[in-house]
């Protein structure tokens, strides 16, 4: 079996066979669930083609592509904001809706569909046809260096034929004949460089409309996860994560500790904190002086998300992955955040693995219980 996708080659060709035989209306609206999103949105799947032409002057498709498009159905989205491209295979990430509307408003396409001619086909027009001016600049150098080569051999003959013809009249008809065999070689010449100039142009094709979904928030049938940080506004979320980072590394310097901030490079934590060696011997272990911290800024008693990246990443850093959740950052925090080390070890059993948004969701009460119980280790 062979999974494919809405960018599969294969993939249209067999919805559109499917629609064929089953009658599906190409305008049914389906609904899917996005446990990470607050605010409903649309989803626009479209084909867009560049027409070009082949050296001989027909019209051909030279590219297709299929894009997917966000839409933010909010009444108070900018004009500038309301669209924005996304992965082909978004869907494959959102559920279906267990029990979607009856009745679904129509979506009005003209706008996003404006938005895909305007900002995907042109940038994509342009892509191909520097592409292809490129390959008929290399086609039109080959060509040019092959016939400058062929022309110089029939005008040597030529005049090499001109001159014997004076005294030689028998060699009339072989120069005639080398006079014909030049300008055939320069008409062809002529025609090949056309064909290849062709080849540059790029014109916009048609932009087909494929499908388009609603996808409303998961807590809007009540299956969705308790309201979390993640599903604030990004301001917001930045606010409470900047708060969390900065108390952690006050924390961390009181100890003694250098920090530095990571969490921009995608490694799977926020901060790399190192301990001062010993001022005796100099040493510095390297497990127990060097923690690699994932900070997390939540209100209390809600649980802690990791994604895929920062779960897998503590199960290959071990001992030295710490995981610091800092209680309503931009309330009245503690000083001293809640800290659980090797957190993919200790916590394993009381994760709530989500698979449809790729994270890990691990209990309030497990983190208390499993920070208090290492502390009282440490101590």
């Amino acid at each position: 079996a062979v999974l494919m996708g809405p960018g599969h080659p294969l993939y249209g060709a067999v919805e559109e066979k499917l629609q064929e035989v089953l009658g599906v209306p190409s305008t049914q609206q389906s609904v899917f669930l996005d446990s990470l999103s607050d605010v409903p949105y649309s989803l626009h799947f479209y084909e867009t083609s560049i027409r070009g032409q082949t050296a001989k002057g027909e019209v051909e498709t030279i590219d297709a592509t299929l894009v997917a498009v966000r839409e933010d159905t909010r009444n108070d989205s900018s004009s500038t904001g309301r669209f924005q491209t996304v992965p082909t295979d978004v869907l494959m990430d959102l559920p279906a809706h267990p029990d979607p509307p009856a009745s679904i408003p129509p979506l009005d396409r003209t706008k996003v569909s404006d938005f895909v001619k305007a900002h995907i086909q042109m940038g994509r027009r342009k892509d191909v046809q520097i592409r292809r001016g490129r390959y008929a600049d290399i086609a039109s150098e080959y060509l040019t260096r092959s016939f400058d080569a062929r022309i110089r051999a029939a005008q040597d003959r030529v005049m090499a034929l001109r001159s014997r013809e004076r005294n030689e009249p028998e060699v009339s008809l072989a120069r005639q004949r080398a006079e014909h065999d030049l300008d055939d070689l320069e008409r062809k010449h002529a025609e090949r460089r056309a064909g290849v100039e062709r080849l540059r142009l790029a014109r916009h094709g048609p932009v087909r409309h494929i499908a388009s979904c609603l996808v409303l928030p998961s807590g809007a049938c009540g299956v969705g996860l308790p309201d979390m940080s993640e599903n604030l506004d990004a301001d917001v979320r930045r606010q409470i994560e900047i708060a969390a980072e900065d108390i952690v590394i006050a924390y961390e310097e009181s100890r003694g500790c250098s920090c530095e901030r990571v969490g921009h490079e995608k490694i799977g934590f926020d901060i790399r904190s190192i301990a001062p060696p010993d001022p005796q011997t100099g040493y510095r272990d390297p497990v127990a002086s060097v923690r690699r911290i994932e900070v997390k800024g939540r209100k209390h008693g809600h649980p802690v998300r990791l994604t895929t990246n920062e779960w897998y990443t503590a199960q290959q850093l071990g001992e030295t992955y710490w995981l610091y959740v800092v209680w309503d950052p931009l309330g009245t925090p503690s000083r001293t955040p809640l800290m659980v080390q090797n957190p993919a070890t200790h916590l394993d059993h009381d994760k709530v693995e989500v698979v449809a948004a790729r994270h890990y969701d691990i209990p309030s009460r497990a983190l208390e219980r499993v920070a208090l119980n290492q502390q009282e280790v440490r101590s």
